[in-house]
């Protein structure tokens, strides 16, 4: 556990701790998309889990009484969740800021069919993302 002498030092050590974690997250994301995008599948050693095995995952963090685990685990997740949630894909809030700024380079609106064919498209892919990860996860638990 890390320790801090005054409050400075904890929110020093805090931020410093909270951009390790999200600069692991996002370069693991990009090694993920990379490889997915460029035909190589998931990097060497790597695997993913869905909604099922974050919640095996955090049962056993919690199951462990460790204070300091639960809360690496906690930070852990409300990252990995900003980060995912900042991607450029639509439906997302990065992909809502990419409309924008779309909307902003046109200097008009973007046709609202269009924006919801969009998003629907994606949401589709990410359901179906969520679905497979679901599945993965329940193989692996039995």
């Amino acid at each position: 556990m890390v320790r801090a002498s005054n409050v400075v030092d904890a929110v020093t050590k805090a931020g410093s701790a909270v951009y390790d974690i999200t600069s692991a997250t996002a370069g693991s994301i990009t090694k993920l998309l990379v490889g997915l995008l460029f035909g190589k599948g998931l990097p060497a050693g790597a695997s993913m889990s869905g909604p099922i095995g974050v919640v095996k995952a955090g049962a056993d963090v919690v199951s462990s009484s460790d204070l300091a685990a639960i809360v690496a685990f906690a930070a852990s997740i409300s990252v990995n969740l900003a980060v995912i949630n900042s991607l450029p894909l639509p439906a997302l809030d990065g992909g809502q800021l990419v409309f924008v700024l779309a909307e902003a380079a046109a200097g008009r609106k973007i046709d609202q069919q269009l924006q919801e064919s969009i998003n629907a498209g994606a949401l589709t892919i990410l359901l179906f993302v969520s679905i497979g990860t679901a599945i993965g996860d329940v193989r692996s638990i039995f």
